[in-house]
């Protein structure tokens, strides 16, 4: 009875101290059974994982849009033989980024909301982590991805590897399930659709490490623990065929002359019809997902942030969210995006739209921004897209894998709170 009554109100203060401006520092009870909505703040579990023990872990909410930061020492929550647990609890209603700081060593920025259960500065670089599962980069390491004659050959135990023709030319999708996936129950699971999946999982590419992919498989496990909402994920290859189509052809679609002169074919649009009309089916017929829009998601970066967000466009029937992160708007100029747009009905139907990019320099911003600007000003539904910005930010996978559980809670819950305007 009496630690009931000890942790009450230890939420009680912290959410108190949450709830100031400015930078503060706070002690983190090192307990997550505490977490919870306390009235408009809502406390949610974060975990650090580090390899190395250390004295002094500290972890710094940002709100990327108010410029607010809280300052929370973590407490030591564990061990094992992959490293040393840590954790805090911080509010999701106010923060969207955190970093870690220990013992002098500073962390890049990485989303943080109640999609996320942790992060791991393992001895393959900072990556995201799950409390409570097995490391899944020692499986990962494994992966082996060999040229061969007509193409790629897999050795992995995580994926489904499925070959489907598009354009003449065979297609590799890589299907992840969760951890005790049973097709022949009645359970559903949500679907989050990728391009260019030979990055946004870990393949094992010749020369690649594990910093050269996204893990999205990794953070849809992540979110998982920490939101209990689980998905499958559909990560589609985009490498062209190599000899008579590229990635450039794949995820450009026509809409009329380009602003810049690329040697592309420009088959966006027949890509387009190949998920809708063969990935998609192919996935609903042989796997346990739900079959509407609200529970179906597609993403990308760069190029294939453009093809994600015609694909959304194209078919809102089938995708309630689309993550568009760096996305190469530049590809048209502003007339013709606004000729395409208009012909579209912006209503309650339409998909919510995350936008995430870096900055004008070294990122897309600018064409990002104009998007952006320019749906607000046709009418696309206020409440249905959101913008985060990085300044710094590159067009890298880095950034993308930082802020890719952001768009999967834009997937779960329709918003990134923290970033909405009061």
């Amino acid at each position: 009875m009496k630690r009931c009554i000890t942790v009450i109100l230890t939420a009680l203060i912290l959410a108190l101290m949450l709830a100031s401006c400015g930078s503060n520092e706070q002690e983190g009870s090192g307990d997550p059974t505490w977490a919870k909505a306390n009235g408009n703040k809502t406390l949610h579990t974060l975990y650090f994982k580090d390899i190395t023990e250390r004295k002094d872990v500290r972890a710094v909410f940002y709100n990327s849009n108010t410029k607010e930061t809280a300052d929370v020492k973590m407490a030591a929550y564990g061990e094992n033989s992959d490293g040393f647990v840590y954790t805090c609890e911080g509010d999701a209603s106010a923060y969207n980024m955190v970093s870690f700081s220990c013992d002098g060593i500073n962390t890049i920025d990485v989303a943080f909301n109640n999609c996320v259960s942790g992060w791991y500065n393992s001895g393959h670089g900072f990556l995201p982590y799950t409390e409570g599962e097995p490391n899944p980069y020692t499986d990962l390491e494994k992966n082996t991805a060999t040229p061969v004659a007509d193409g790629l050959a897999y050795d992995n135990v995580m994926f489904d590897d499925i070959s489907l023709t598009f354009n003449g030319y065979k297609k590799t999708i890589h299907v992840c399930t969760p951890s005790g996936y049973n097709p022949s129950s009645d359970e559903r699971y949500a679907t989050v659709y990728l391009l260019d999946g030979q990055a946004m999982v870990y393949l094992g590419f010749p020369g690649e490490t594990l910093l050269d992919s996204e893990h999205a498989d990794v953070q849809v496990q992540s979110m998982a623990a920490a939101a209990s909402y689980q998905a499958i994920v559909v990560a589609i290859e985009t490498f062209g065929d190599e000899a008579r189509y590229t990635r450039l052809d794949e995820l450009i679609p026509d809409l009329g002359e380009l602003a810049y002169d690329e040697d592309t074919k420009k088959c966006g649009n027949l890509f387009s019809d190949f998920v809708a009309d063969t990935v998609v089916p192919y996935v609903r017929e042989h796997y346990s997902v739900y079959d509407d829009a609200l529970q179906t998601s597609i993403g990308g970066a760069s190029l294939g942030g453009l093809e994600a967000f015609y694909i959304a466009m194209e078919h809102p029937e089938l995708f309630g969210t689309a993550g568009v992160l760096s996305p190469s708007f530049w590809t048209y100029d502003d007339d013709t995006w606004r000729s395409y747009l208009k012909e579209k009905s912006f209503d309650e139907h339409m998909p919510f739209l995350y936008f995430y990019s870096g900055d004008d320099d070294a990122d897309t911003g600018k064409e990002t921004r104009e998007m952006v600007e320019r749906l607000a000003d046709m009418h696309y539904p206020e409440s249905s897209f959101i913008y985060h910005r990085t300044e710094p930010g590159g067009h890298e996978v880095s950034f993308w894998r930082s802020i890719f559980s952001e768009f999967l809670e834009a997937m779960v819950f329709r918003s990134v709170k923290p970033l909405q305007q009061p």
